[in-house]
C-alpha cells in the first residue's frame, strides 16, 4: 500500500485538526504518570470549553469551504502549472548490505526474552534495585529499580560491566567515578560513588535464527500474490520493499516540490473569504494548544519559540497562517474545478464510512460535522490534484552544488532539531512546523502512541538522565 505523506498539504492536516480540535480526547503524555495524566486532560478540558465560547457562526457560511466559493475568483495559477519544473534525484537501488540490514533488524524486533538461572553476561536483561551513595549518603538520582540492557551503555560507565558475572538475589557494591563533565550542577563531576545494587532476575534475549521456518512462520506473500517460503524468497521480498520504499520516497519528495513551487508562485486576486480565514484559525489554533499542552506549556510560549512570537502578535501571526492555508486550500481548487478533479458523492460517502468505522466516538456518518466532511472530500480532492501534477511535472536531477547545498540543509535542521530536543521542546516543534506534511506525519506519530508507550519512554529517560 502507498504511502500518503506529502508535504504542505492542507486537507490532510486540517482533517486532523479538525478531529482533535473539534471533540477528540487526547492522550496523556505520561513524564510524571497518572497525576500529570490527569492534569493534562483537565487542561484540555478547560482549552476546550474557552473554545467552545468562541465565535464559530463560520460554521454555517458555505464559503467557510472551498466548495461554497469559486476558487478561480480568489487566486491565479503560474502561467505553465501543469508541467511545473522540480530537481530530485532518481534512488538508487538498495545494496546486499541494505538488506541483510533490513533483516537483521527484523530478526531483532521478533527477539523474546526468557529468564534464566545462570550468571549475568552481555546482552542479558538484568532487573535490578539500586541506591547510590556519595560519601555514605544517598544522592539525589542515584535511587531506583530497572530493567538494564548489559552492554547498552544506559547507565554510567563501569555500572553495567560491573554487573558482569552477578548471580540472581545477589546484592553488590559497584564502586565508580563520574566523569568530570557529569551534572555539575548537582555537583556530582568527579565524584567518587557507590552503587549497591541487588539482581531480582536475568533474562536472555533470545533473536530467531534466519531459516525456512522463520520465514513460512511470517506468512508473508509476495508482490504477485505467492507465499514466501526460504531464505531466498524473504530476500527478495526485503530487496522488493525497500525498492519501493525508496521509490515512495522519491515520489514523495518530488510532490513536495510540486506544490512548494505551485503555492509560491500563485497570487491572490483578492483576499480569501473571511469565514475561511476564520474556520482555519479555529482548527490552526485548537491544533497548536493541543500540541503545546502535550508538552506542559501553553500556546503563547510555543509560538514564542518557534517563531519568536510576542505576547502582542503571536494570534496575528496565526491568523496569517489561516489565511495562507485558505490559500492553499483555494489553489488545489481551483486546479480541480479546472481539470474535473473533484471527487464524485460516491467517493466522498465512501471516505465517510471509513472515517467513522475508524472514530468510535461517532456512532454514524450524519453525526459528524460539516467541517470534517467537508475536509474529507477536500482530502480527496487534494490527492487528485497531486496525482495529477505529479504525471505532469517536468523532473531533473540535480547538480552537485544544488545536492551538496541539500546536505548542509538537512543538516542544520537536524542540529535544530537536537538542540530542541535538548530543550524539551519536541512536541511544541511538531505543532509550531509550517511545513504541513511534517505536522500531519507528526501529530499521526502522536496519535499512534499509547500512553503506556509514553509513560515508559518518559520514565525511561528521566532515569536516565538522573544516572
Amino acid at each position: 500500500m502507498k504511502k500518503k505523506g506529502i508535504a504542505v498539504v492542507v486537507s490532510a492536516m486540517i482533517l486532523c485538526m479538525a478531529a482533535a480540535g473539534c471533540g477528540a480526547q487526547s492522550q496523556g503524555t505520561g513524564g510524571d504518570g497518572a497525576a500529570s495524566g490527569a492534569t493534562s486532560a483537565a487542561a484540555l478540558a478547560t482549552t476546550a470549553e474557552a473554545a467552545a465560547e468562541e465565535d464559530m457562526s463560520w460554521q454555517e457560511f458555505d464559503d467557510a469551504y472551498v466548495t461554497g466559493v469559486k476558487a478561480a475568483d480568489y487566486v491565479e495559477l503560474p502561467e505553465d502549472y501543469k508541467h511545473i519544473e522540480v530537481e530530485a534525484a532518481r534512488p538508487e537501488d538498495p545494496t546486499d548490505d541494505d538488506v541483510e540490514q533490513a533483516i537483521q533488524a527484523e530478526l531483532q524486533n521478533r527477539a523474546t526474552s526468557e529468564e534464566v538461572d545462570r550468571k549475568v553476561k552481555e546482552g542479558d536483561t538484568v532487573s535490578i534495585d539500586y541506591v547510590g551513595k556519595m560519601d555514605g549518603k544517598e544522592f539525589d538520582g542515584g535511587t531506583g529499580s530497572y530493567d538494564l540492557v548489559i552492554g547498552s551503555n544506559s547507565f554510567v560507565e563501569g555500572f553495567e560491566e560491573g554487573l558482569i558475572g552477578a548471580e540472581k538475589g545477589q546484592t553488590l557494591d559497584i564502586e565508580l567515578t563520574f566523569p568530570e563533565d557529569y551534572h555539575p550542577e548537582a555537583g556530582l563531576n568527579g565524584k567518587d560513588v557507590v552503587f549497591t545494587v541487588t539482581v531480582n532476575n536475568i533474562k536472555e534475549t533470545k533473536v530467531p535464527e534466519l531459516n525456512n521456518d522463520f520465514v513460512k512462520s511470517l506468512n508473508l506473500t509476495n508482490s504477485f500474490g505467492q507465499a514466501v517460503t526460504t531464505v531466498d524468497d524473504y530476500r527478495d521480498y526485503v530487496r522488493s520493499n525497500l525498492i519501493e520504499n525508496l521509490e515512495q520516497s522519491y515520489e514523495d519528495t518530488v510532490k513536495s516540490q510540486i506544490v512548494s513551487k505551485l503555492i509560491d508562485e500563485s497570487t491572490l486576486k483578492q483576499d480569501p473569504p473571511a469565514n475561511m480565514v476564520e474556520k482555519y484559525n479555529y482548527l490552526l489554533k485548537r491544533q497548536l494548544t493541543y500540541y503545546a499542552l502535550q508538552s506542559y506549556t501553553d500556546l503563547q510560549t510555543l509560538m514564542n519559540a518557534y517563531y519568536g512570537a510576542t505576547e502582542d502578535n503571536y494570534l496575528d501571526m496565526i491568523h496569517d497562517m489561516a489565511k495562507n492555508y485558505a490559500k492553499q486550500g483555494l489553489i488545489f481548487q481551483a486546479i480541480a474545478d479546472e481539470h474535473d478533479l473533484n471527487p464524485s458523492e460516491e467517493e466522498v460517502t465512501t471516505a465517510i464510512a471509513g472515517y467513522v468505522a475508524d472514530d468510535v466516538t461517532v456512532e454514524k456518518a450524519e453525526d459528524l460535522d460539516r467541517v470534517i466532511r467537508e475536509s474529507l472530500r477536500d482530502d480527496l480532492m487534494t490527492d487528485k490534484v497531486i496525482d495529477y501534477l505529479y504525471d505532469h511535472c517536468k523532473v531533473s536531477e540535480p547538480s552537485e552544488e544544488k545536492e551538496d547545498e541539500d546536505a548542509a540543509e538537512a543538516s542544520t535542521q537536524a542540529a535544530t532539531a537536537e538542540e530542541a530536543a535538548a530543550a524539551g521542546d519536541t512536541s511544541a516543534d511538531t505543532a509550531a512546523s509550517s511545513d504541513a506534511a511534517s505536522t500531519e506525519e507528526k501529530a499521526e506519530e502522536e496519535d499512534n502512541k499509547t500512553d503506556e508507550d509514553k509513560d515508559s519512554q518518559d520514565k525511561d529517560a528521566d532515569e536516565k538522565e538522573e544516572r
